[in-house]
């Protein structure tokens, strides 16, 4: 099991109402959107995580692992704001020359990108509280009452079903490959992450097609009981 899907049955809001859990991060989310006050951000983050860590009992530890992703994704993004590129020379508080272009980082540059990290960051802590606390079952039973169209249900509880599927094949090959000293080297790592691929592509196509022949056995109809 997913260590996500496991802290959404197993914390201590899971018997909470959803719709209130919804709503809150929704509203959250939407608050981190379209506002521009940078201190209600400090305070966005500060609270999802103590209703996560604190109220919800997610280990502090797993919390940040789980983070480490998005975060690292958020620090990339602002690298492109947080630098300007020109041929002329403008103020700034860092900069150097490469190939003729001025790389350079200014107030300016530096305060848009601490905003929008801080904004990205509330968003994303918003999003992953809604994600720890809710199954999916329950989830689901929240786009219904919202009149979600059905084919967009559908569609999510596939995408998520196949996500297991995906890191289950994907730990499988790895783990075969570790056995045999796949990635003993850089050489045999690169190998092997390109017969992981492949192989993975191979084997969740194996898995719909196994799906797709259990569905029609089951005389499907188009449309999921959900």
């Amino acid at each position: 099991m997913l260590i996500v899907d496991k802290f959404a049955y197993t914390n201590k809001l899971k018997d909470f109402s959803p719709m209130v859990k919804f709503l809150l991060a929704i509203g959250l989310l939407i608050v981190s959107l379209i506002n521009k006050v940078f201190y209600i951000h400090i305070g966005i983050i500060f609270f999802m995580v103590f209703t996560t860590v604190i109220i919800a009992g997610i280990p502090l530890k797993s919390y940040l692992k789980i983070c480490k992703a998005p975060i690292s994704f958020l620090l990339l993004g602002i690298v492109a704001i947080l630098f300007s590129i020109s041929q002329n020379s403008i103020e700034s508080i860092w900069g150097i020359k490469l190939f003729g272009f001025n790389i350079i980082m200014t107030n300016e540059t530096m305060d848009a990108s601490i905003f929008i990290f801080f904004r990205a960051l509330s968003a994303v802590l918003s999003t992953l509280f809604l994600i720890l606390t809710t199954p999916i079952n329950d989830l689901v039973h929240i786009f219904k009452k919202f009149k979600i169209p059905k084919i967009f249900i559908e569609m999510t509880v596939l995408i998520y079903r196949f996500i297991f599927i995906l890191l289950e094949e994907m730990r499988d090959i790895r783990e075969a490959q570790e056995i045999r000293l796949g990635y003993s080297s850089l050489g045999n790592s690169y190998k092997s992450l390109s017969l992981l691929i492949t192989l993975l592509f191979i084997r969740v196509m194996k898995r719909y097609e196994d799906m797709e022949i259990s569905l029609k056995s089951r005389v499907f109809n188009d449309s999921f009981w959900i």
